[in-house]
This record gives C-alpha cells, structure tokens and sequence, in this order.
C-alpha cells in the first residue's frame, strides 16, 4: 500500500482501482470507479448552467467574471443598488473590489422610493442632515451628491437601516456617492450623462441582495430601478446586474429561482459568496451598527430588530454557515432566517449564491 498525497491510500497489485479512506477513525475500502461517479454526481447537482449560464465554485471569481465583461471598459464605473435599504452595501462591496483590481474610479448611487427630491425634502434641512448637495450636469430634483460621510450614531434606530441613512453613511474615497429618485428620471439622467461628447461612464452594475430583481413583477421597486437606469444607457457599453444571496429577502420563495428568466438579461454566470466577501460585509455592518451581535438570541419581539437581519449579514452567516435556526427533520441545506418580521425558510445554498447577467445589447 501506498499514499498518493490525497488522503487516501492506494492498494497496490491486481486491485490498484481500490483505495483506502480513513473515516471517523476507521478504515474503508471504495473503488475508484465509483467514487468518480459519485463525484460527478454532485458536482451535476450543484453545477447551475442554464443556457451560457456557466458556475464557478469560488466567489472570488465574482470580480474575475465582471473584469471578462467589463474588458477594456475599465475607466470610471458605476455601481447602484437594486432596492432601497442594504443593497448599497453589497454595491460598496463589489465597487472596492472592482477599484482593488485596477479599476481606477467607481462612483455609488442610492436610487430612493420617490418621484423627486422634494418629495423627501432633500432640497431642504433634510438633504442638510445627509450631507446632500448638487452637483453640475445632474437636476438636483433627479439626482443629489454625497459631500460627507454622516457618523451612523446620527441616525436614529428606527432610520438607521434605511437605505438614505445608509449612503449618507458609508465611506467612499474611491469615487463619488450619490442619491437619485428611482420614479423619476434619476437614474436614466445617471446612465446617459456625458462629459463633452463622450459617456461620462464605462460601465455600470446594478447590484441586488435577495434575488427579488430576478422573481417580482415590473411594478416592484428592484424592477423599476433596473429598468430606469437601463432606458437611459447605451448599449455599446457594459451594463451588468449581480443578484447574490437569493431569497435572502424573505419575500421569494427557493423554488421560485430553478428557472428564471429576466427579459433583456442575458445570464453570463453563477458562483459562490467566499468568507473573504463575507467578512467584507460583517465590518462593513459593524460600521454602520446594523449587525446583529447574537443572530441565535433573536426574537420578533426585540423592537430594534424586530424585522430581522440585513440580507448582507444574512449572506454572511450563510457563507460561514453559521445557521441558527433549523427545521428539525428538514434536509441540511434549509434554514431559517428572520426577515420581514418572522423566520423564513430559506435555503443555504441560494443565500450563498451570486449570479451575473449582462444587458441584451439587441434592444
């Protein structure tokens, strides 16, 4: 007998096919002809092409697939979040990585749930209060521009998770931040802007936590901001959506991501969150103090928590499997997490998940 430096022993002679495993402390005969199946097997069960869809096992490769889709596209980028509340910290996430690989500037947008400025007195005392100004070549009904970061001891508890407080909130020195009316023409007046006579943008990635973008209707607001921004951008240039840690938002069912299709969309690839991409967001929430500390010790009637976790921190607990509610009986891969007030059955496969599409530059 011999080793082959893959913890398993080979079995020398007439029964070289056979191998030796040590398992729970004993020793076990297998054929190697089998143990391939089984392998295929499972990498058939977690291989998640659809199309051209392609899966890679590690997150990392998230930057890696954007960079391929990007291409020479690398001057200044835009990242913005799908919805309104943690989505941007997602978005922040992917931009750092994005500006670690070589892309020289990436500016954030917070789309809000209005039709103008005004609405939400931004024009006003409360711009003043998030650090909002004008900027030249934007309307400042559309679109405002972050001058500061807000302490988040600022915010109070009950605004402190919303998605205003959050961008007034995060550090950003790679680029700028801004906030824009995702009813009204803010986020088309962001994809069409210009500098002299050439797009002021390379590329651009709307980002979505929970993976809602890709199952609810038109009406819904990761649909509409995705549209918005989408009417306004030119399709010579990369327009890409990552949608990562699907059901995470407690509001689509696992089974309603076996088979989507997104109208516009192409899918260019599906992979897995890493720890590093986890622990990325666990400080970034610790900023912000929108990490629960003790995710076992939840309960519904903890006012502060009371509608659950972030999808980030979700996400996060996921990656690490750090899983605190299960269903008892239930297969491995379902668990519980708390959102939109109560536990959610989830499953621990799909909040790990990131999947990447790219605009249809036929429109």
């Amino acid at each position: 007998m011999k080793g082959n430096g893959l913890g398993e022993t080979c079995i020398a002679g007439d029964q070289s096919d056979l191998v030796l495993f040590s398992r729970l402390g004993d020793r076990k005969v297998m054929h190697k002809k089998l143990l391939r199946e089984a392998r295929n097997r499972l990498l058939e069960r977690i291989r998640h092409t659809k199309g051209t869809m392609t899966t890679t096992p590690a997150a990392e490769m998230i930057f890696q697939r954007l960079l391929e889709q990007i291409g020479a596209h690398r001057g200044r980028g835009l990242v913005f979040a799908a919805g309104g509340s943690a989505d941007i910290i997602l978005a922040k996430t992917i931009a750092a990585g994005l500006v670690g690989r070589g892309c020289p500037r990436v500016d954030l947008v917070q789309p809000l749930d209005c039709r103008n400025m005004s609405e939400m007195g931004l024009l006003a005392s409360a711009g003043e209060r998030h650090a909002l100004a004008g900027e030249d070549g934007l309307a400042p009904e559309s679109a405002l521009r972050h001058h500061a970061s807000v302490p988040a001891s600022l915010h109070s508890s009950s605004t402190r998770g919303k998605g205003l407080s959050i961008s007034s909130s995060i550090e950003w020195e790679h680029g700028n931040r801004y906030v824009c009316a995702a009813h009204g023409d803010g986020l088309s007046s962001l994809a069409r802007r210009c500098e002299g006579d050439a797009p002021y943008y390379e590329f651009a990635i709307g980002v979505d936590g929970g993976g809602d973008v890709l199952t609810h209707g038109d009406d819904e607001l990761d649909r509409i901001v995705l549209a918005g921004f989408r009417s306004g951008w030119l399709p010579a240039r990369p327009l890409l959506l990552v949608s990562m840690g699907l059901g995470a938002d407690g509001g689509s069912a696992p089974a309603e991501f076996d088979d989507v299709a997104l109208s516009g969309w192409k899918p260019v690839a599906s992979m897995d969150v890493d720890h590093t991409f986890a622990d990325s967001l666990q400080v970034e929430l610790e900023k912000l103090s929108l990490w629960h500390p003790s995710p076992e010790s939840w309960t519904s009637g903890d006012h502060e928590w009371s509608y659950g976790f972030k999808v980030p921190q979700i996400i996060a607990l996921a990656v690490r499997g750090e899983c605190p509610f299960r269903v008892p009986g239930a297969d491995a891969d379902v668990v519980m997490f708390p959102r939109r007030g109560e536990l959610k059955l989830m499953k621990q496969s799909l909040l790990c998940e990131a999947r990447i599409f790219r605009s249809d530059v036929s429109r």
